[in-house]
């Protein structure tokens, strides 16, 4: 086999093809980026793009948890490893990720690395126990690795390896098992762990037959809870994809599942391919040549699941991505956040009919049954491939809300275009949002001896803390999961709240109305309760496409309303009828309709043509953008990651929005745009009164 990618240095981007696909990656920063275009529909991968390399099988500890071979040998030398890796990195691989055993048990690992690092493009990665990093150790290997994962155990000494990792000013991720015995320490462990500097912790599934150290229901969404609340980046491990959909990954879909066997592979310390650790045959391999040979022939074999509970596979795969450049920072990294659909029906019957229909054959998190099938069918709307289910589901008067949390990408497009054919209107399409997603909540009483009689029960069952506005209570509710009475049916945590705000709301005599939001820092509730709410008499429809095409060929369908600028859109009237919005969705595009009062536009820019991801300072930004603006738009920059990113906020979204698109088009500049009402809560807190006002007076029609 002959060499295909001349060697190239860790200090250029590197280009490794995907299927469709290509990928630009950096290997000194964790650079990546992705284009997916006509020119690379074409691209075949011709190698994988991470390797796990189990250097050796010994080790200095010995774990009961353990899943690695105990009978495994031990057979690489370093000029063996050298030789395999640095064939591979000709080849196109772009990581290796060194474990074992423990990797720094391995006699030579030190030169090792070195060599790697000065004679190929690789990036460099290690994943230890930490019980033999020393001083002298780290100093010698700093220069060469891009990130040190440590595996925290109780009875290691893992606080002074992350001080030590902290002051060396080296990338470092700490691996935490999440078993029953370990869930409840993760909250004091994460805010320990934050105060160390860690960059962010890997929560890792059991994989293996003993059933102690499985998650049960309660202790998955335990973990989900505690990892909303995390005051560090904490992500799953991709073993958890099959219990708590969807596995957190930044793009999912041609690169398949957990990418076990395609996108890395797992080189073992007796000189075997797996896909992963935890599958039991490997093929034995002696060179680079070898490992790409099997890799390709025994594809079917290295995709199939591996035989031990905890296992995701056989998991949902999505379709093929937009066109587009996307770009992220990581290694081997992984991302995501919530999914969220809030709905409004003007007709409480239609409400009730939409969350009725979905209940028949829902399973939280697995792909659309036979029933779902049917019901879009007849509706007449296309099933995306890879839709998964919603984790919850709700309904509190005319809003229905649908949630799945650790979601990557829009899970259920096919039930936003359910809402609009059915009349509703979306208020909140959380597509990827990384706020806190919360309920709203408001509860109104005949008189104040029941408000304070709820307050207490509110308080006492820890539910909520809200705040009095009259005799209303208004506030945020978390989203957790409750022991409900047995019989009743586990709709998810969304719902559990919801039952237990209902059962607090028919003790004490109360209507309730209820909302998911998003709640960015920290929200004044005093002011929000006495913020004027925005125009009644118009209302705004803003619409994303997966192109700018898609866009304009659905604004003419739109009876020329709507402002067209890129793949965006937005339109202002009297009334949005809903045919607009099941016309958004159905031509793969996500539309939310919001108030007719000020609208915040968050625009993020990058440039296509240099290596470096970042375009110019937030100060810079500000300065460049602001004579595209008139001196009514609030402006604000910042830094989102590694992007500048500008805040808009204005009363003609549809001026603003085509000046942003010329703006970055005149600099050079690739934008991704989001547009939410200026101050969504206030907003929310609106449709909450209206709701809890028809409520009431509903309730004393039925007392008459």
């Amino acid at each position: 086999m002959q060499d295909a990618i001349p060697l190239p240095s860790r200090d250029v981007f590197r280009p490794h093809a995907l299927d469709g696909a290509l990928l630009w990656f950096h290997p000194r920063t964790g650079t990546n980026v992705r284009w997916d275009g006509a020119s690379t529909r074409r691209l075949t991968r011709r190698a994988p793009r991470v390797a796990l390399f189990g250097i050796t099988n010994r080790c200095n500890l010995a774990c009961s948890f353990c899943s690695r071979d105990l009978d495994a040998g031990s057979a690489w030398t370093v000029d063996g490893a050298f030789d395999v890796l640095s064939g591979l990195a000709r080849r196109g691989l772009l990581e290796v990720a060194f474990g074992g055993g423990e990797p720094l048990a391995f006699a030579g690992f030190d030169e090792l690395l070195a060599r790697l690092a000065e004679q190929t493009g690789l990036a460099l990665h290690l994943t230890t126990n930490g019980t033999l990093l020393t001083e002298r150790r780290l100093r010698a290997l700093a220069p060469h690795v891009g990130e040190i994962r440590v595996s925290v155990y109780q009875d290691t000494p893992w606080e002074d390896r992350l001080e030590l990792l902290a002051a060396a000013g080296v990338t470092f991720g700490v691996n935490v098992l999440a078993t029953p015995a370990h869930v409840p320490s993760l909250p004091a462990l994460l805010a320990r762990l934050a105060r160390l500097g860690c960059r962010d912790v890997a929560l890792l599934r059991y994989v293996g037959l003993d059933p102690a150290n499985h998650l049960d229901r309660d202790g998955e969404r335990r973990l989900a809870e505690i990892i909303a609340d995390s005051p560090v980046r904490a992500r799953l491990s991709v073993c958890f994809g099959d219990r708590l959909e969807p596995v957190p990954r930044l793009f999912e879909g041609v690169d398949g599942d957990c990418g076990a066997g395609l996108d890395f592979v797992t080189i073992t310390s007796d000189r075997t391919l797996k896909a992963c650790s935890f599958q039991k045959r490997g093929v034995p391999i002696r060179s680079a040549d070898d490992v790409l040979a099997a890799w390709s022939a025994e594809r079917e074999r290295l995709l199939g699941p591996a035989p031990l509970p905890g296992c995701a596979r056989p998991a949902r795969r999505k379709a093929q991505l937009s066109d587009g450049i996307r770009i992220w920072q990581g290694f081997s990294g992984n991302n995501s956040g919530d999914c969220v659909l809030v709905g409004r029906f003007e007709e409480l019957d239609d409400a009730r009919r939409y969350i009725e229909d979905l209940l028949p054959g829902w399973t939280p998190g697995e792909r659309y049954g036979s029933e779902w099938r049917a019901l879009l069918e007849r509706e007449g709307i296309r099933l995306d491939d890879g839709e998964v289910a919603p984790g919850s589901i709700a309904r509190v008067g005319g809003s229905v809300m649908l949630h799945t949390d650790m979601a990557v990408d829009d899970d259920f497009p096919s039930l936003r275009a359910l809402l609009w054919k059915r009349g509703g209107r979306a208020v909140y399409s959380g597509v990827h949002e990384h706020d806190p997603v919360e309920i709203v909540a408001g509860l109104r009483f005949e008189d104040a001896a029941s408000l304070e009689a709820a307050e207490v029960a509110l308080a006492v069952d820890d539910i909520a803390v809200l705040e009095r506005r009259g005799l209303d209570l208004y506030g945020p509710v978390p989203v957790r999961g409750v022991a409900l009475s047995s019989g009743t049916p586990d709709l998810g945590a969304l719902h559990g709240a919801i039952s237990q705000l209902e059962a607090i709301a028919g003790k004490h005599g109360a209507t309730l109305a209820a909302e998911l939001a998003p709640l960015p820092g920290e929200v004044r509730w005093p002011e929000v309760l006495a913020a004027r709410p925005p125009r009644a008499d118009r209302v705004r429809l803003w619409a994303s496409f997966p192109d700018a095409g898609t866009a304009a060929s659905m604004a003419d369908s739109l009876d020329g309303r709507a402002v067209l600028a890129d793949r965006y859109l937005i339109a202002t009237s009297s009334r949005i009828p809903a045919r607009y919005g099941f016309l958004i969705q159905r031509a793969g595009g996500t539309a939310e309709c919001m108030d007719g009062g000020p609208v915040r536009l968050s625009a993020a820019f990058w440039r296509r043509s240099q290596e470096d991801t970042a375009c110019m300072a937030p100060s810079a930004l500000r300065v460049a953008l602001r004579p595209y603006l008139t001196a009514e738009d609030e402006l604000a920059t910042d830094q989102e990651w590694i992007h500048p990113r500008a805040t808009v906020i204005t009363g003609e979204p549809g001026r603003v929005l085509p000046a942003l698109i010329d703006f970055a088009r005149s600099h050079g500049l690739t934008i991704s745009l989001d547009a939410a009402p200026r101050d969504r809560i206030v907003a929310v807190i609106a449709r909450l009164k209206d709701d809890l006002a028809r409520a009431q007076k509903v309730a004393r029609k039925k007392k008459k």
